[in-house]
């Protein structure tokens, strides 16, 4: 009886480490199905986020040329600043707004 289990564990082992060719199908369906879920959402939250980045950049931005055109301001010269390196491609919005302030907190 001892000899019959042995056997039988040993199948069972075998089919662990090299599973047969329906399981292996099975193996590879669900890493594609997960692989394909992941990369689904992944994009969803990509896109989401890049379009409520550029909703607030073009908020900052109607900010920054309400600012520029109000000559009342204090702070109209920083603005002016900012959106002309930005508008003329001198530098990237968040570059221009960084090398501004460094301007006008020297002065």
């Amino acid at each position: 009886m001892s000899i019959i289990n042995e056997l039988l564990f040993l199948d069972i082992e075998s089919n662990i480490l090299i599973p047969r060719s329906e399981r292996l199908i099975n193996h590879l369906l669900v890493v594609f199905v997960f692989s394909l879920a992941f990369i689904a959402v992944a994009e969803v939250m990509y896109w989401l986020h890049k379009k409520e980045y550029l909703r607030a950049k073009a908020k900052y931005l109607r900010e920054l040329i309400d600012q520029k055109n109000d000559l009342s301001s204090s702070n109209e010269p920083f603005y002016t600043c900012v959106y002309e390196k930005w508008n003329s491609g001198e530098m990237p919005l968040t570059e221009a707004n960084t090398m501004c302030s460094l301007k006008f907190e020297q002065n």
